[in-house]
């Protein structure tokens, strides 16, 4: 029971950024307090768990790798570098032995409360964005970063997939879409697209979503009131329905290519060691807007040896889950979220869903190998299920 309770309360704080969004709406003291509170959370979990999952070697080789060879052109706050990398340690290995003991239902409706978050946020508090500093007209809810909020909403999606229940499934399904459409996220919709060729390819049956994608989209191009969104990002998701020149300026304003040939000369500065921790992600010194990418942070900031390690960690993903795909296509469902996710974004080691979520696919590939799998049940034979 005692377990349970801290799983799922590890689940929540994790994967809705709980910390995040608690420091910034109620204050240091209560995000502090959250802050610690998931750190103890899942090392309580880690501690009390009867088989103690260790976190694969790669993702600790990788971590030490990176915070050492970053922190050597470091020049920051020490004490704030040492307590990150605490904290990304503590999260390994807490998550991993949290994933350990999850299924593809208890991420699913974590990450739904997550969603509905992005909807009251945009429907209930639409002026909360603006009074506390954040994207206006762009909603986050939990997430507070609208991006992040997106890709949250796209790994409630690719897990749906797996939800037996149709009555959650489709309800997810359309809940994750209204919250992503809300994002006015153009990664968002880019995803889903190809999440949703991807599935209708695997089944059929899946033509089902793209059709709760149109009514979701009615819905929000209908109901609700254009005035509480970003002008430019709502103008470019309505003009794809009207003539006009305002979709191809504003889905072709400060795209990611170009944010990231920002930093090629940088990387071939330092190839080895590269330029140090947080140097390509909030850029005080180059006055650059961070790299949006996180294979181009991690080879900016701590050279190419962090850099081959974590590629090739992906493409192992990547190669291995679509080797299972017609087995459980959900975990490459998931991968690609991922993935995707990481060559627009730079918040790998502070927004901790994409790496929450890579782990979980690591161990049930491990247990795909190991002959034995289930959604709910890990030691059913896998060859029964074929």
């Amino acid at each position: 029971m005692l377990r349970d309770i801290v799983k799922y309360l590890v689940l929540f704080l994790v994967l809705c950024n709980i910390p995040g969004f608690l420091l910034l709406y109620f204050g240091p003291a209560f995000g502090s307090a959250a802050s610690y509170l998931t750190s103890l959370s899942l090392l309580l979990f880690f501690v009390i768990s009867k088989e103690k999952q260790r976190p694969p070697v790669v993702f600790i080789v990788f971590t030490v790798l990176y915070f050492i060879i970053s922190g050597l052109n470091y020049s920051g706050d020490q004490i704030y570098y040492i307590k990150e990398f605490i904290r990304f340690s503590i999260v390994l290995v807490g998550v991993t032995a949290v994933m350990h003991k999850s299924n593809y239902a208890d991420i699913f409706y974590i990450l739904l409360l997550a969603g509905l978050s992005v909807i009251i946020n945009a429907l209930v508090f639409p002026e909360a964005n603006q009074l506390y500093g954040l994207v206006r007209g762009r909603f986050s809810g939990f997430l507070l970063n609208p991006n992040t909020a997106g890709i949250v909403c796209l790994l409630g999606m690719a897990l749906s997939y797996s939800i037996k229940n149709s009555f959650w499934k489709y309800s997810g399904q359309i809940i994750f879409t209204f919250a992503g459409l809300l994002t006015l996220s153009r990664t968002f919709i880019v995803i889903w697209v190809l999440l949703n060729i991807m599935a209708i390819v695997n089944n059929r049956k899946n033509l089902v979503v793209p059709v709760l994608g149109i009514l979701s989209l009615i819905i929000v191009l209908t109901f609700v009131d254009d005035s509480i969104f970003a002008s430019d990002r709502f103008d470019a998701l309505t003009s794809f329905f009207t003539e006009g020149e305002v979709k191809s300026r504003t889905v072709g304003k400060d795209t990611r290519d170009q944010t990231w040939a920002l930093y090629y000369d940088l990387i071939l500065e330092k190839p080895i060691f590269g330029h140090g921790f947080m140097s390509f992600q909030d850029n005080r010194g180059y006055y650059l807007p961070g790299a949006h990418n996180s294979f181009l942070m991690i080879f900016g900031e701590s050279g190419i040896l962090p850099f081959l390690l974590f590629i090739g960690l992906y493409i192992y993903l990547s190669v291995k889950s679509f080797s299972y795909f017609k087995i459980e296509p959900t975990l490459f469902y998931v991968t690609m979220v991922c993935l995707l996710n990481l060559m627009v974004s730079h918040t790998y080691f502070t927004n901790y869903q994409t790496v929450s979520l890579s782990i979980y696919v690591l161990l049930r590939l491990k247990v795909f190998d190991s002959g034995s799998y289930s959604l709910n049940n890990p030691n059913v034979d896998l060859k029964k299920l074929t």
